[in-house]
């Protein structure tokens, strides 16, 4: 099979990147130097209707003495004198000047203009040859001013020849011999030899391979097609060999069915030029109707043109409608997107076991440059399905949005938008608004100000030992306004088309005030925080925030700075919220009013936007307010220590520190190690604890507090946990960078009692051991059937079960910011920490758990005993002597995301990079796929039938979970019956859902119906051992990863 180098094609472009590691080398390849450009073949409709009048589709006449004759219509004006004016009939011996231009001129306008404004595109053309088929009239890659002299001369006479010249363009791009072109002299010659075409897909001697390995073909007309059935019997017969059935035949025209043929399907790979052995070639077909004179047969075409050949069908009536079309067309062959985050859920304030049915998809467009674009989206759940704005099911088999989805927010008059990164979402309507409307703020010695060229010009010129200009149109531009004309309009004062950027790791967070005002958070590397308004069907911006010290990526993001990537509100937000109002019946309300003392402050961090923290009142949503005197500053005063800020602020009651809400989390990621070989670090060793409402830090624990040992920095959220549900935190996990997991204690109300020790050691210095975690250890309450067996008279085994509790602590490692290595041999790992009282262990500290000290998990040992009760109960003893289980993940794969636990099953996603073998050309270094794996959380077996399924997403996040509502059996025939039992109907009852992953396959579901294991104690069916419900809601309760606190305002804002 050919590797399919397409998605690597359109972000790789000039790149000669520094090798410093970051995970954007999984999008953009930091060795590349190349300057190809996509292509695009541009087949321009030259029928005899193009001269029609472009409003109302009429004929065009001009006068000679008494005599009217017609023309090519041109808009009609009072300067002209009789002989020289444009006359339309509008009867049979009346002619008015009312003419328009014709669709011809209109047409040559837009695609002269498409060819200006996109130097970076190699641009074809082909036109029609009256009524036999098409020819090339400039081959892809023409010189730019011969193409456009020969887009000035096109005609409109003769039919309209689709399919025909649709079939020319296949001979064209795989090369084969002249047909069609054969008829005129009037062909670019330079696109063929000896009578056969040179595809456009020829290797260039003595260059390397291309990383673009696509065809894109605009197939433009006004009309149905006709004088169009010449190659009806070989598209047949090709079609035919390909797919090994006939051809689809839509409105009477094999043109589907040849677009079907350019693009091949998801289960038949068409490579259009096979002398090139490594890559897979192919082609992608985009239709644009144009006019009134369109039937609705002839859209349908068009319509299904586009899905089989893996384009989209636009129509335009106007000039700017044709305009658009074109602009939206090549955004869409330029569009690569892809995410890091999974969906959010927007949580029911007052019934947090229940989520909204709104979720929110972050999602970014790589670039080889400074600036990346980005946006924000929303689809809904309903029942079982995650659904558009229409209604209808938004994924596509793979569990990615489909490209055919409206998306939320989206206005009517817009074209489906889909996963495409440019079009809706919240960029579309920031590209809408005048920017004196836009609530825009910064800080200036921690107060909240206005955003403008002014006030920064002010905090500049009074910050000590500033080095740092920026002239008014930088910060213009940074607040969204066109200022360098860059979508060559003539206007330097409307918005930017990219005003977003990039949610690189930002992931959304959904806030309920109450009736239905929904907010959302959301920081990007433009460095921006943003809140928006979600009204249902539309959305708006409410305000955004840049902090000063994120002034410095301005220009480097104005002049799109090649070779690099900058970052600014990349982190983790949390939300303090406090309801405290009551209505009628004496429970919280769910609405925020801050006059009954309501509260909400949010938190965010920078990840490698800085090392700094910030805090915003957002008690009243359109107006935030500063909450701290100032930022929280990593390397000065009591944070000496805190590094890069990566770790989430999370919100916790401490009962050392009083009733007052802390922050607690990580100090953050030494870049230190970005290096590929491991080495101990000097800043982010430990943890923080500061009031939420003031930033004063209250307790510390680092090498130069409280006697932290740790040498690796905690990059990683923290895991907090109250184990005897009083309403206060008393225990903490950290995870850092070396491989390590810390168990913090906090007993009581004494903080010199205090405590923390090594739980787990699972990384080392070597090569293939060089374990790290960026991610928090999961946390689940549990317990085991622990087993023992002693061996009594005569040699009689007796076995004993004792329901022992246990906390479940769930990690996979994997090293974020080089995913692409392949040296190491990262894990998954479920430790069983049994000391599940929290206490001080100052003294008497268990011993580190090593790797060692966990059942290796691969050959699935309790999976092959299902059917051994008794070797299944040996095997049980043995576990109940370790400390847990691990499974080694092949070599190079490596996990990027937080395990969840789910009605007791544990749930890792993983990356694993693409081999060596694999690198076919110098663009396809970063390529990979990734997993899902479900395991059981006792036996580390699989529960599925499947324990590893492949998922879209490349670097799938952590599954989250959705409780909506589903179909209670199986009902295969639809009738209305459960198909295990023909007279028992299928109701609507509550199911839990994992969103995110997009599982692949030919059964996958998405969203995923979690299953419930049995347990403690074994059940056995006719000898064989059952772990799973059959009759499972989806959620098992013997897990617990929520705790009950006795405040509900010490509940966080999920996110999840």
């Amino acid at each position: 099979m050919k590797f399919n180098a397409v998605i690597a094609s359109l972000i790789v472009l000039t790149i000669s990147m520094s090798a410093s590691a970051e995970d954007i080398e999984l999008y953009v390849n930091h060795n590349v130097e190349t300057k190809e450009k996509p292509r695009v073949m541009m087949i321009f409709d030259t029928s005899g209707s193009m001269a029609w009048d472009v409003s109302d589709g009429d004929a065009c006449y001009m006068r000679s003495g008494n005599r009217y004759y017609e023309v090519d219509c041109f808009q009609s004006k009072n300067s002209y004198n009789r002989n020289e004016q444009c006359y339309k009939r509008s009867s049979y011996y009346n002619y008015e000047a009312t003419c328009s231009d014709s669709r011809l001129k209109v047409a040559q306008n837009a695609i002269k203009q498409l060819v200006n404004d996109n130097e970076d595109i190699e641009f074809g053309l082909m036109r029609f040859n009256g009524d036999n088929g098409g020819y090339v009239l400039a081959r892809v890659g023409a010189d730019k001013k011969s193409l456009l002299e020969k887009i000035e001369e096109l005609p409109a006479n003769g039919a309209t020849p689709l399919t025909e010249t649709l079939w020319e363009a296949y001979l064209y791009i795989t090369g084969q011999k002249v047909y069609y072109g054969n008829n005129t002299n009037d062909r670019d010659k330079t696109a063929e030899s000896s009578g056969y075409y040179n595809s456009p897909f020829v290797p260039v001697t003595g260059e390397p391979l291309r990383c673009d390995n696509s065809i894109n073909i605009i197939l433009m007309t006004d009309g149905d097609p006709s004088n169009d059935s010449n190659r009806n019997n070989d598209i047949y017969y090709l079609h035919r060999d390909y797919f090994s059935e006939n051809p689809p035949i839509v409105s009477n025209s094999y043109l589907a069915a040849l677009a079907k043929i350019i693009h091949g399907t998801d289960d038949v790979e068409v490579d259009l030029y096979k002398n090139t052995k490594n890559v897979l070639d192919i082609g992608r077909v985009f239709p644009i109707g144009f006019g009134t004179g369109m039937s609705n047969s002839g859209k349908n075409l068009l319509t299904e043109t586009a899905d089989y050949g893996g384009g989209q069908y636009l129509h335009a009536n106007t000039a700017a409608q044709l305009s658009d079309a074109l602009k939206n067309t090549i955004s869409r062959i330029r569009e690569v997107n892809d995410s890091f985050s999974s969906p959010s859920v927007a949580s029911n304030n007052v019934d947090q076991t229940r989520s909204r049915d709104a979720i929110y998809f972050a999602m970014f467009y790589p670039e080889t440059g400074a600036r990346w674009r980005g946006n924000l989206k929303k689809l809904k759940v309903s029942g079982d399905q995650i659904v558009d704005s229409k209604a209808k099911g938004a994924l596509d088999d793979n569990g990615l949005i489909s490209k055919d989805a409206k998306t939320f927010w989206l206005p009517s008059n817009q074209p489906a938008d889909g996963n495409a990164v440019a079009q809706g979402g919240v960029n579309l309507h920031l590209t809408t608004l005048d920017t004196q409307s836009r609530n825009l703020y910064t800080e200036n010695q921690g107060a909240l100000v206005k955003f403008s060229p002014t006030v920064v010009s002010d905090i500049l010129n009074t910050t000590p030992d500033n080095t740092l200009s920026l002239a008014s149109d930088d910060i213009k531009w940074a607040m969204g306004v066109d200022v360098d004309d860059e979508d060559r309009d003539g206007s330097k004062q409307d918005q930017r088309q990219d005003i977003f950027g990039d949610p690189l790791h930002s992931k959304p967070v959904a806030i309920d005030y109450g009736n239905d005002d929904v907010r959302l958070l959301i920081g990007t590397n433009a460095g921006f925080l943003h809140m928006f308004k979600d009204a249902g069907n539309t959305v708006s911006e409410s305000w955004a925030f840049i902090p000063s010290a994120l002034y410095k990526i301005i220009k480097p993001l104005r002049e799109n700075q090649a070779e690099t990537k900058v970052y600014g509100m990349d982190g983790a937000i949390s939300v303090y919220f406090s309801n405290k109002s009551l209505n009628g019946e004496g429970l919280n309300d769910g609405i925020i009013d801050a006059s009954k003392g309501d509260e909400v402050w949010a938190f965010a961090g920078m990840r490698r936007g800085g090392k700094n923290y910030y805090a915003l009142d957002i008690t009243a949503p359109n107006a935030p307010k500063k909450l701290w005197d100032k930022p929280i500053e990593g390397g000065k005063g009591d944070f000496t220590e805190l590094a890069q800020s990566w770790s989430k602020p999370q919100i916790a009651y401490i009962k050392a520190f009083g009733d007052k809400p802390l922050l607690v989390f990580g100090a953050g990621y030494d870049t230190n190690k970005d290096a590929a070989i491991r080495s101990e670090d000097k800043t982010g060793r430990g943890i923080y604890i500061v009031e939420a409402k003031t930033g004063k830090k209250v307790w510390a624990l680092t090498p130069g507090e409280n006697g932290f040992t740790g040498k690796h920095s905690i990059a990683a959220d923290l895991t907090t946990l109250d184990s005897d549900y009083d309403g206060y935190i008393d225990r903490i996990y950290a995870s850092d960078t070396g491989g390590n997991i810390w168990r913090i204690d906090m007993p009581g109300s004494d903080t010199s009692e205090f405590s923390h020790f090594k739980l787990a050691e699972l990384g080392s210095t070597s090569a293939t051991q060089d374990r790290r975690f960026f991610y928090k250890p999961l946390v689940a309450r549990t317990m085991f059937s622990k087993v023992t067996q002693t061996t009594v008279k005569k040699g009689e085994v007796v076995t004993t079960r004792l329901d022992t509790p246990y906390d479940a602590i769930v990690i996979g490692s994997g090293n974020r910011s080089k995913p692409t290595d392949t040296n190491e041999q990262d894990q998954l790992f479920m430790i069983r920490d049994e000391n599940t009282v929290t206490k001080s262990f100052k003294t008497g500290a268990p011993a580190t758990i090593k790797a060692s000290d966990l059942m290796l998990m691969n050959s699935d040992p309790f999976g092959n005993l299902l059917d051994d009760v008794d070797g299944f109960i040996e095997l049980e003893a043995d576990l109940a002597k370790v400390k847990g289980w691990r499974y080694e993940l092949a070599t190079g794969e490596k996990s990027l995301a937080a395990a969840t636990v789910v009605g007791g099953v544990a749930y890792f996603t993983s990356f694993t990079p693409a081999s060596d073998t694999a690198t076919v050309n110098q663009c396809s270094l970063s390529g990979g796929g990734g997993s899902l794996y479900a395991f059981h959380l006792l036996y580390g077996t699989k529960v599925y039938d499947e324990l590893k399924f492949l998922t879209s997403y490349d670097v799938p996040d952590t599954p989250q979970l959705y409780f909506g509502e589903g179909p209670s059996c199986a009902d295969g025939n639809g009738d209305g019956k459960c198909d295990d039992n023909p007279t028992v109907d299928v109701k609507q009852e509550s199911q839990f859902y994992l969103i995110g992953p997009g599982i692949k396959g030919k059964d996958a579901q998405n969203p995923m119906r979690p299953v419930d294991v049995i347990g403690p104690g074994l059940k056995v069916v006719d000898g064989k051992i059952q772990l799973v419900n059959k009759e499972s809601v989806g959620f098992g309760f013997k897990t617990q990863q929520t705790y009950i606190y006795k405040r509900e305002e010490n509940d966080e804002i999920k996110s999840n």
